[in-house]
């Protein structure tokens, strides 16, 4: 086989050789996704187009094909610059935050690379200046070769950065020497002639070690990352189970603390319920006795000042019986829950009602109780409503004074139904009203008689008012009076 045909043939076998690696990367590129590749492709191409030239050149193809390849080899070498600068750069993870200058140099350098071609090509089409051309083919060689460099003083600067950097100069170190001898020896055939076959030959068998040792470390490398990541998987497998384990300890005490409250609470239902029991019979029941018996007292007694004080008596006892009534009721729905029978209300029948119950402690007073409705219905549940209406009319008859009146009423307004109780008596500041839940112990109000009162009953109507889904307003001031505004919303059984 003669020498021409051998350099024939091997300037066609390395650009197979070439492609073969070429298509292998990318197929990995595209499985793994990981730019390394694609950068490394990138390189790859370039050889192969630039390697494949040489047998272009051989002129195998003819003179035209000669002068197409001299045109092209720039263009191709910058590829292959190109490749090698952001393959490096991403292999090595120079960022400018971590190796700024060297960073900018890269950029610079990939700049050149970019832009050489397109000024050459421009100049081919459109000014064909042959000493722009020159100079264009010299600037391409000396960025190729300067890049080759910085890559090499990189590898060799950043060789222990990281744990995989060091395999870059074993692996890269054909491909960078045979750059140097492709590129050394372009420069020296432009100031002497020689047969440079036998190191461009050299030059491709380095490059084929090259990728082989890439491919490789490729597998190395994606090992490594592989044990990381299941290394990693493991570590944070291991800290969410001793964390599920904190937390499985922290609800297993916090379970057994619920427990030991639920306990407490069971005690303490069964001691509301015998302090309840105690209420209702103890306390209830021989109030009412003695009521009864007072009753029967002033019935015998003459007019004088002991009928006078057994009639006080009288009025005191049926307070504290409004009060142990209405204390028994409120905390029934506040222990057991709300149980409201919420019903379409006559609230003329439930006014008169009121007026009837209180007509006789009204009387004592001089006070007249009065009835201004002009609403008659509502869909509420009525026994908390009278529980409400009673606890107002006993403050307001409390709180005034001979001769007054109290008005029980009721309007629609808009959209809502409202119903009051009005007094024009001893008043008070709203604020002492506005804060009566908040008091530390009950606040004590003497009425025009020296009657006591806490504001408990006044607690409790606001809570029933609430429970129905209203509001309890107090417009006073301190000798004007008092009236107390429940405010409901007129739902579709109250509009008539």
């Amino acid at each position: 086989m003669t020498e021409l045909s051998l350099k024939t043939l091997s300037s066609a076998i390395f650009p197979a050789i070439f492609g073969v690696f070429g298509i292998y990367h990318l197929l990995s590129y595209l499985v793994l996704k990981h730019r390394l590749l694609g950068y490394y492709f990138i390189l790859i191409v370039g050889l192969t187009l630039h390697w494949s030239l040489k047998f272009v050149a051989s002129g195998t193809l003819g003179f035209g094909s000669v002068f197409l390849a001299d045109k092209i080899s720039l263009i191709t070498a910058m590829l292959i610059t190109f490749g090698l600068l952001i393959f490096t750069r991403e292999y090595l993870n120079i960022e400018k935050p971590s190796y700024p200058k060297l960073a900018s140099l890269y950029a610079v350098l990939i700049g050149t690379t970019l832009t050489l071609p397109v000024l050459h090509v421009l100049n081919e089409l459109l000014t064909q200046i042959a000493w722009l051309n020159s100079f264009l083919v010299m600037t391409a060689a000396i960025t190729a070769m300067i890049a080759v460099l910085l890559n090499l003083f990189a590898g060799i600067w950043l060789f222990r950065a990281q744990s995989l950097n060091r395999y870059y100069l074993y692996a890269n170190a054909p491909i960078l020497l045979a750059a140097i001898l492709y590129i050394g020896t372009w420069f020296l055939k432009r100031q002497t002639e020689f047969d440079a076959s036998h190191i461009i030959l050299i030059t491709a068998v380095l490059i084929c070690l090259q990728m082989i040792l890439f491919s490789i470390l490729v597998g190395i490398k994606f090992r490594t990352i592989e044990d990381e990541n299941l290394a990693l998987q493991i570590a944070t497998n291991k800290r969410l189970q001793s964390e599920v384990d904190k937390q499985t300890r922290s609800l297993q005490i916090a379970n057994e603390k619920l427990e030991a409250q639920n306990e407490e609470l069971e005690e303490v239902n069964q001691l509301k319920n015998k302090l309840f029991s105690l209420l209702t019979h103890d306390v209830r029941g021989p109030l009412n006795n003695v009521k009864a018996i007072l009753g029967l007292i002033q019935e015998e007694l003459a007019d004088g000042e002991a009928k006078q004080i057994t009639e006080k008596l009288g009025t005191e006892l049926s307070d504290r019986i409004s009060m142990v009534n209405g204390l028994l009721h409120w905390s029934y729905t506040q222990l057991e829950g709300v149980k409201l029978n919420k019903t379409q209300c006559n609230l003329s029948e439930v006014l008169t009602s009121i007026q009837n119950e209180f007509q006789r402690i009204a009387s004592d007073k001089d006070i007249e109780i009065v009835i201004d409705s002009s609403h008659p219905e509502l869909y509420i549940d009525e026994e908390t409503l009278k529980v409400i209406l009673r606890n107002l009319t006993s403050n307001a008859i409390k709180f005034s004074a001979s001769g007054q009146q109290v008005v029980l009423w009721s309007r629609k307004q808009a959209d809502k139904v409202e119903i009051g109780v009005r007094d024009f008596g001893m008043g008070m500041d709203p604020e002492w009203f506005n804060k009566l839940s908040d008091a530390p112990k009950p606040q004590t109000k003497l009425g025009t008689q020296g009657e006591k009162g806490t504001g408990f009953g006044l607690i409790i109507a606001r809570d029933f008012v609430e429970m129905n889904g209203g509001e309890m307003i107090c417009e006073s001031a301190p000798n004007k009076g008092t009236n107390f505004v429940l405010r409901f919303d007129a739902g579709i059984r109250d509009q008539n």
